[in-house]
């Protein structure tokens, strides 16, 4: 049978990932568990997400179903955060996988679902389900126990004993950039070396203490055993959407909805302009219209990149819209376009620069006699490259597959 649960925590503490790994262990007198526990990552745009939109699926091997049902409803009771305001807890349990749950879960990634699409799948297949308050993780759960994965990484999160919840975590700094220098790349988002910040561990209430996400179990255990930090009360592996782009969809400019995340192609039609605050906006041009792109500032130095741009450059962007806005996660540039600039002669004799000799009447060298019909223009060298450019760890989405995943590419990592 499978367990999907969502929406248990709020913006104030408690986790979905901690009440998963609660009732995994509760469950062992219950059954067999199956495979590794599964961390879905849901549609970052998500208007009632509490904090990362996250979901899990267990598979368990038992044929005690009403003890599961009242294990599982229990330890949601015991661990959902019921005072938070878009707290709603939802818990579903199934027989099987079904190509409907796996189509719905393809949807709660890429495009926004009501509570009434969840439910009428439930209700068509019958499947056992509890929604709480407004019901509205019963989309996550559902769509957690539908997930398939094409593609696929892990995450190893690692949870506080319960009387440290709400206090400064202890975690040794040094150790955790000797982890990563250990790992990289077979783990990532460890540390933001360019912005000099470790940000694996969560600053909230919540009972997290830190989570390694890599491509190598044994690579992330690793890691795990060089962290010096607090007493780790459990750890829980899971496999999970996490750095795949599962949320990226191909599309074209005039045709994109907000609330879901695209990958556009076009051409530069305009130079980046930055507002108060570090925003940094340009238009894009396709075959079908125009859109604003933006490298809002918490993207850090990759509006180092954006800035370089010019009218002319084909880029391929990949970022989610809100607003008719596509806000930036990573840019593929696919050309370059020539930078000249155009300057008065030179005078073939002398080296030195011509003066206007009147409007209509070219340049002249008023040393040497000689004489040009106008301007020369010369191409500028481009700092900027043919690649993929990413925006940095400290800013990266749950789900958007880091540069240093993409083998193959030409790409330019943020460290």
């Amino acid at each position: 049978m499978f367990i999907g649960i969502d929406d248990t925590d709020s913006e104030r503490g408690l986790c979905t990932t901690y009440l998963a790994a609660v009732l995994m262990e509760r469950l062992l007198p219950l059954g067999q568990l199956v495979g590794l526990p599964k961390l879905i990552r849901l549609n970052p745009c998500a208007r009632y997400k509490t904090r990362g939109n996250a979901a899990i699926a267990i598979e368990l091997e038992s044929d005690r179903i009403e003890a599961v049902r009242d294990v599982a409803l229990q330890t949601v009771l015991d661990l959902s955060d019921f005072s938070g305001m878009n707290t709603n807890p939802g818990l579903v349990i199934a027989p099987q996988q079904t190509p409907q749950m796996t189509a719905f879960y393809q949807r709660a990634v890429t495009q926004i679902l009501e509570i009434k699409d969840a439910k009428k799948l439930l209700d068509e297949q019958g499947i056992w389900h509890r929604g709480f308050k407004k019901g509205r993780g019963l989309i996550g759960a559902l769509a957690a126990i539908g997930a398939v994965f094409p593609d696929y990484t892990y995450e190893l999160i690692t949870y506080r004993e319960r009387a440290r919840w709400g206090t400064p975590r202890l975690i040794d700094a040094a150790s955790v950039w000797e982890a990563d220098a250990l790992t990289y790349p077979r783990t990532w988002d460890t540390v933001d070396h360019h912005n000099n910040r470790i940000v694996f561990s969560p600053h909230s209430a919540d009972p997290v203490l830190f989570g390694i996400r890599g491509s190598d179990p044994q690579a992330i255990r690793d890691a795990l055993d060089t962290i010096k930090s607090e007493p780790i009360e459990r750890s829980v592996l899971y496999q999970t959407n996490q750095g795949t782009d599962a949320h990226i969809r191909r599309g074209f400019a005039a045709h994109v909805r907000a609330c879901e995340s695209y990958r556009l192609r076009g051409i530069v039609a305009g130079p980046p302009q930055a507002i108060a605050g570090g925003h940094l906006f340009f238009p894009l041009q396709d075959v079908s219209g125009r859109i604003i792109c933006a490298a809002f500032e918490p993207t850090k130095n990759f509006r180092a990149i954006i800035k370089q741009l010019i009218v002319g450059d084909e880029l391929e962007v990949y970022g989610s819209v809100q607003d008719r806005t596509l806000n930036l996660e990573k840019i593929n540039v696919l050309h370059l376009a020539d930078k000249a600039e155009t300057s008065a002669p030179v005078c073939p004799q002398c080296n030195k620069r011509m003066k206007s000799a009147g409007k209509g009447q070219g340049y002249r060298c008023r040393s040497c006699k000689t004489h040009a019909e106008g301007q020369v223009s010369r191409l500028l060298a481009r700092n900027l490259q043919t690649g993929y450019y990413e925006v940095p760890p400290c800013a990266r989405r749950h789900l958007s597959k880091p540069l240093v995943r993409m083998i193959g590419e030409k790409a330019h990592c943020s460290r």
